[in-house]
């Protein structure tokens, strides 16, 4: 068919590599923080231990750290999910007490061992469905989040990523046909200066050639993470987890938290 992407290899990495070169980012000189033990955990209200929940690794956004999950999960669920969150691998302040995700590939390894740390602390303190891992973020954590969910598509049963970018540095279509099973929901805002709807036409492409599984959802917003945003994405994951199809809402929009 005439029009009909080519989904080669090849033709993926050119266009993976074009997009990049459109891309704004800010500079990553791989200044790299160790993390430490900096994890956040969240553990639901009527916590039953011998039942098997799911659990939500969040990445927190640019200019914050892991107690971001504390202002989240009342907002998504106080009773659906465990949540853990680690701290970003770069310090954005002389103090140390605000994060973002480097993209260098030392602070994208060093991320994956944040993570995998904090899914074991998760694992170890509460009853966790192994096959119900979620990864999550908003703004430069959210980019992490699905760069480390397409690295390790086997390991996780889903990535929401809430405004942001879709990652293109250090091959990460590289597990193609594993990633094309890795379910994704990406909520944007239309004004977002770095997530908008702009950038998404630009990768619409690369998500059609690489036939990858993704939801995506537009807000009345910029760089925020509304209310009904948390509501989808609570609609959507209990969907996974219960196999059922998701229903969406109108709700009435409310901001509490900027990017």
């Amino acid at each position: 068919m005439r029009n009909r992407l080519d989904c080669s290899s090849s033709a993926l990495s050119a266009r993976l590599e074009k997009l990049h070169t459109t891309l704004t980012t800010t500079p990553d000189h791989s200044d790299v923080t160790p993390f430490g033990s900096s994890i956040c955990l969240f553990g639901p209200e009527r916590y039953e231990p011998r039942y098997e929940y799911p659990l939500i690794v969040w990445l927190h956004s640019c200019n914050s750290n892991e107690q971001e999950l504390g202002q989240l999960m009342p907002n998504l669920s106080m009773q659906n999910y465990v949540a853990c969150a680690p701290r970003g691998t770069r310090a954005t302040d002389p103090c140390g007490k605000l994060f973002q995700w480097g993209t260098s590939a030392t602070s994208t390894a060093i991320a994956e061992e944040a993570v995998f740390a904090a899914i074991d602390n998760a694992t170890s303190q509460f009853s966790v469905a192994r096959d119900k891992i979620f990864l999550a973020g908003f703004g430069g954590g959210a980019s992490m989040a699905w760069r480390i969910g397409l690295r390790y598509p086997d390991y996780f049963a889903g990535v929401v990523n809430i405004c942001g970018q879709f990652p293109t540095q250090h091959q990460p279509l590289a597990k193609l046909a594993a990633a094309r099973q890795l379910p994704a929901l990406w909520l944007y805002g239309e004004e977002s200066k770095r997530c908008g709807v702009d950038h998404v036409c630009e990768v619409l492409p690369v998500l059609h050639s690489a036939r990858l599984s993704v939801h995506m959802r537009q807000y009345p917003c910029a760089d925020e993470v509304l209310s009904n945003m948390l509501s989808d994405m609570n609609r959507c994951l209990m969907a996974r987890v219960t196999n059922q199809p998701a229903r969406f809402e109108e709700i009435r929009e409310e901001s509490f938290s900027r990017n």
